[in-house]
């Protein structure tokens, strides 16, 4: 053992600590609040780790990047003890705000109790400023929905999964969901200038032909 001089970043190892992140070996340095079910980091919670994500569910995208924005600002102003989240202007990267390495950490930590993820170290580094930050974390928390192909593609498989498991069956479901493909490729369809080619070759498929026209399409 030896006796070092050291100067430490109270509010950094108290942010590492209210998240369980820091060493036990520095543990001593600082006190914590002790948790409880209406605590978290020291401060009455208002909702659970991970509720951000579920705020954003029910919020157009447009919003939910809007909240994603107030979310980091509002955590950038907290970790600087800016007096209001206004201060933080959106585009003015992070070093420049004034973040360091154990600024950087609180602010991960912070973001990652709101939205229930495991944030790498680098966040501020890789995401510098509050709106890269938050469309960052739009990607990730609101990502955009299927694309029509995928999701028609997904059906398909489940279909074809549907008939490997039909037990006997097959020939039964198949000829119930021929003729609903066949209404959707017609629908779909652009029916050539003199009125024949391929509808009238969706009209006059036989069962596997429709499905073998699907999967040569797709």
């Amino acid at each position: 053992p030896l006796v070092v001089a050291a100067r430490w970043d109270a509010a950094g190892l108290r942010a590492r600590a209210e998240a369980g992140e820091l060493p036990p070996m520095l543990r001593g340095l600082v006190r914590t609040p002790r948790r409880t079910a209406g605590t978290a980091n020291g401060t009455v919670a208002t909702a659970g780790p991970g509720a951000l994500a579920g705020r954003l569910a029910t919020l157009p995208r447009q919003d939910a990047h809007r909240l994603l924005v107030d979310t980091v600002r509002a955590q950038v102003a907290s970790v600087l003890a800016h007096g209001s989240p206004d201060s933080v202007e959106l585009d003015r990267p992070f070093n420049q705000l004034g973040f360091d390495s154990l600024t950087a950490v609180e602010l991960r930590n912070r973001l990652n109790t709101d939205s229930g993820l495991r944030l790498p170290p680098t966040l501020v580094f890789d995401h510098p400023t509050v709106n890269a930050l938050a469309s960052y974390l739009a990607g990730v928390l609101t990502p955009a929905p299927p694309s029509a192909e995928d999701t028609l593609r997904g059906a398909l498989e489940q279909i074809d999964d549907l008939l490997l498991n039909a037990n006997g069956e097959g020939d039964a479901v198949r000829a119930r969901l021929v003729p609903i493909l066949q209404g959707a490729l017609t629908r779909l369809g652009a029916a050539p200038a003199d009125g024949g080619g391929v509808m009238d070759k969706i009209d006059s498929a036989s069962d596997e032909e429709i499905f073998a026209l699907i999967d040569n399409e797709l």
